[in-house]
């Protein structure tokens, strides 16, 4: 069985993927990482400077698509990803696959993305409010219940470190 994690930057898709992937004997591959490596490893800021959004979303569906083929793994997607029709549609169809939306409150979201020092060279603003809080409801306010559309499990992450979460997560929602 494959565990697809979804949410927003910041709600631990890779932290805690990687703590359930080693904890249930499954490998752990991350959507955006995947698809950096299809542009030679450039961050996700610098593709959409030079290639474009709609060039990385084309890419981000085929590698989705590619992904979602494995058996036994533990799937960390990118914030957007299910916001694409093409790859939505492939992670609600795919059999044997357990998918896990980590909800998180967006003050703590914008807390964490502030601690990442990576995040503002690596990754672009989604609208023209320029990150932090704002930015976040207001994507979220559009990502939030297409997340819950394909989410199998709504688990809350806001208020949980993620080793806890870990424990929780496997005895709850698997």
């Amino acid at each position: 069985m494959n565990i697809v994690l979804i949410g927003y930057r910041g709600s631990g898709k890779t932290t805690i993927g990687k703590l359930l992937a080693h904890e249930l004997w499954k490998k752990f591959i991350d959507v955006d990482t995947e698809v950096r490596a299809r542009f030679g490893n450039a961050t996700i800021a610098d593709i959409w400077a030079t290639q474009g959004e709609p060039a990385f979303r084309v890419v981000e569906v085929q590698v989705t698509k590619e992904l979602l083929t494995r058996k036994d793994h533990v799937i960390a997607l990118g914030g957007g990803t299910v916001m694409q029709p093409e790859a939505r549609e492939a992670i609600k169809s795919t059999p044997d696959t357990r998918r896990i939306y980590l909800a998180c409150e967006p003050e703590e979201l914008a807390r964490r993305i502030a601690q990442d020092t990576q995040t503002a060279n690596a990754r672009p603003d989604l609208t023209k409010l320029g990150g932090g809080v704002e930015e976040i409801k207001a994507v979220l306010a559009q990502r939030d219940p297409v997340y819950r559309e394909v989410a199998d499990v709504v688990f809350d992450v806001t208020h949980i470190e993620p080793k806890a979460g870990l424990r929780h997560l496997i005895s709850r929602c698997l």
